[in-house]
């Protein structure tokens, strides 16, 4: 193929059994990811759809992430992939900005998100966890995404944006925000005025108008010790310039955005992954022994949730296995060869998560839950780049990845800590090409554990493996 030029050579294989005209529009809008594991399938790690003449080239496994995460912002342009996230935000905001513009703007974000920020997040997540116990009460049923959505919101508004905003407004900016997100259309025609577009716009202007009231009176009345929300408003770009109120805001929607559509999912996804697998819940359950003992978990520290590392292995194979962000989408700025195909410029380009986790090739026994396969301890574990996805990769990768993990494991120890619990529905993916959440309802029955109040002795973490309260993890 190498002699042939590349405006001869031929696109990637369509995929059957698309409809006249619409192609596979409507097949994608029921089940995306069934769509996308034919493909696979039948055409193997390249192959395109056809919506409604526009196609959608997909690629799949570990080397065609890395091609795509390299040539973003090269070869291929994040920013006019999504049009939804631009009339969501802004043109010139984040990753849609030119590049000079987003580094800097990432650069106002990421120290936010290291080590020594971090751990004063931790408190604020066991607070909100605890608060959500004491809503539950001794024995129940709850629903996951309409139960732990709502906790996933509290603990970033109160982390973003401070315990007197939470207080005041967490209900009002949840629900403001669950009609914001209604704007992430991937399909339709934006300038539709669908009932979810006009609420996703009205809720927009409404949260602008909220955020720069509390930016007003923040900068009247500045917070001393100063938390994220204060460190925000008194930033600078690196060359000392003042951020405009208006990034500064939707810095902070972005912020709470990402985070509660992945994170709400995801770790609804991770309690019912452990609910299904009893085996590996115990060996969680041992974990939490060692670190926090038979107390309720108020004293969970960074030190302890750093060192559950079983828990962050579930939460990786979790992850595989449910990426709620079961698509990740570019577009082609010019003319792309692959693998001896052809991506014509202005063509879409996609990667599949959802499937590109479940190769046999790159994880055996793809469909079996099995947190051990990413223990760096296993010789067999899959700990290189590019296999695990859910967060995205490259330059553009999740900013706030660290916190959801941490947030995720704070909420699920505080569950398992207080709670006996199984499921009562199945646990089934949300019909859609939708955030690729549990469909509802998934409920979830619970009866209070007892708890001795003992705190952790060092014999606790030799028995199970897990490192001392105070000692770095392996």
């Amino acid at each position: 193929m190498a002699s042939i030029p590349l405006s001869d050579r031929p696109g990637l294989p369509l995929v059957e059994g698309g409809a006249p005209l619409l192609g596979h529009l409507l097949q994608f809008f029921r089940d995306p990811v069934s769509v996308l594991t034919r493909g696979y399938r039948t055409r193997g790690r390249l192959f395109a759809l056809s919506f409604m003449g526009r196609r959608m080239n997909v690629m799949l496994g570990p080397e065609h992430n890395r091609f795509f995460f390299e040539e973003t912002d090269k070869l291929l342009s994040i920013r006019e992939s999504m049009p939804f996230f631009l009339k969501m935000f802004s043109p010139e905001f984040y990753s849609f900005a030119e590049m000079e513009e987003y580094l800097r703007q990432r650069a106002i974000i990421m120290p936010r998100f290291k080590a020594a920020s971090m751990k004063q997040y931790v408190p604020v997540m066991v607070e909100e966890s605890l608060n959500l116990v004491n809503r539950l009460g001794d024995e129940g049923s709850f629903d996951l995404i309409p139960t732990l959505g709502p906790v996933v919101m509290d603990i970033a508004a109160h982390s973003f944006m401070g315990r007197e905003f939470h207080e005041k407004l967490g209900h009002e900016f949840f629900e403001l925000f669950r009609d914001f997100s209604g704007g992430m259309e991937f399909v339709l025609p934006l300038w539709l005025p669908t009932p979810k577009m006009v609420r996703s716009q009205r809720a927009k202007r409404k949260l602008h108008a909220i955020l720069q009231s509390w930016i007003d009176k923040r900068r009247a009345a500045p917070l001393d010790p100063p938390d994220f929300f204060q460190d925000m408003i008194a930033t600078t770009y690196p060359d000392g310039r003042p951020v405009p109120d208006e990034i500064i805001r939707h810095l902070i929607l972005l912020l709470v955005w990402a985070g509660h559509e992945t994170t709400a999912g995801q770790v609804s996804w991770a309690l019912a992954d452990l609910l299904q697998n009893p085996g590996y819940q115990a060996v969680i359950r041992a974990e939490l022994a060692a670190q926090i003992g038979g107390g309720d978990g108020r004293e969970l520290g960074w030190q302890q949730a750093i060192a559950m590392e079983k828990m962050d292995l579930a939460l990786r194979e979790t992850e595989r296995l449910h990426p709620v962000a079961y698509l990740l989408s570019r577009k082609a700025r010019e003319d792309i060869e692959r693998d001896g195909y052809q991506i014509r410029k202005g063509e879409f380009v996609l990667l599949a998560p959802s499937v590109s986790h479940r190769l046999e090739e790159t994880f055996p026994e793809p469909d079996r839950y099995d947190p051990e396969r990413f223990n760096p301890a296993n010789p067999a574990a899959k700990t290189e780049s590019n296999t695990l996805i859910g967060f995205g990769g490259g330059v553009h990768r999740c900013a706030g990845v660290n916190f959801a993990r941490m947030e995720m494991k704070v909420l699920l120890a505080i569950l398992l800590q207080h709670y006996d619990m199984e499921l009562i529905d199945e646990v089934r993916p949300i019909a859609g090409a939708g955030t690729y959440w549990p469909a509802q309802p998934c409920r979830v029955r619970y009866r209070k554990r007892r708890l001795d109040g003992a705190s952790p002795t060092a014999a606790q973490p030799a028995a199970t493996g897990c490192p001392v309260h105070g000692q770095p993890a392996a």
